[in-house]
């Protein structure tokens, strides 16, 4: 088995190691590999983990819900490289999160009893998984807190910056997001109201263009900065 990094600082390290590590005892290249299409759901938030999307290329975009209500989202993803929503694992709780495919990703999904097993019987994955999840539930607060201090703009153009990232841009440089209102109230932790109101004020200031089920946007610089 892959012996860890002493010098892993982030989760996203941590699970990338995790992953090389599971590889060891386990052939994850027997799993079918599957290619979703950019913005298709892989699950919902309240739907019970029975597999874990192990990303081999591209990214997944999550939303995770917290709070007593779940009406509190918190953005994060998983790039080439991760097992996505760990944090589930030893649990017969549903999960927070709702994943999205981003643009070319491709994954395979790997049962959750196959990964506990091993987990079970390999010390150091186990060690590895305990360093994940207190590092991302650190992480997870920090971006909680920094979240809770933005306004509705900056909630709004960050998620419209995440979406413009899993969208191809067009030759003129725009990109062409087909999103609900609702869909992007949620992404932004705000009501559909005030999102709607910000959204006009940023088509009255010219970063954006509304139309049925899309938003086409016209000043991208104008995103590219939020994160």
């Amino acid at each position: 088995m892959t012996r860890e990094n002493p010098d892993l600082r982030d989760s996203r390290a941590l699970n990338k190691a995790m992953v090389t590590a599971l590889a060891g005892v386990l052939d994850l290249d027997a799993y079918a590999m599957h290619r979703p299409a950019a913005g298709q759901m892989l699950s919902r938030a309240g739907a019970l983990a029975k597999q874990l999307p192990l990303v081999v290329a591209g990214s997944i975009d999550a939303v995770l819900h917290v709070g007593s209500q779940g009406n509190l989202v918190i953005p994060i993803s998983f790039e080439s490289g991760e097992l996505a929503m760990v944090s589930t694992l030893f649990s017969d709780k549903p999960g927070h999160a709702d994943l999205v495919a981003g643009p070319g990703v491709a994954l395979r999904w790997i049962p959750v009893p196959d990964i506990e097993r091993c987990l079970l019987q390999h010390r150091e994955l186990l060690v590895l998984l305990v360093r994940f999840l207190a590092q991302r539930l650190r992480e997870v607060q920090s971006r909680e807190r920094g979240w809770l201090e933005r306004g509705v703009p900056e909630r709004v153009c960050v998620a419209i910056a995440r979406a413009m990232h899993n969208v191809p841009a067009r030759e003129d440089g725009r990109h062409w997001l087909e999103t609900t209102h609702e869909h992007l109230a949620a992404r932004s932790g705000v009501s559909r109201p005030k999102l709607s109101m910000e959204l006009k004020r940023l088509e009255k200031d010219g970063h954006l263009r509304l139309h049925r089920g899309a938003i086409e946007i016209l000043r991208p610089e104008k995103f590219d900065a939020q994160g």
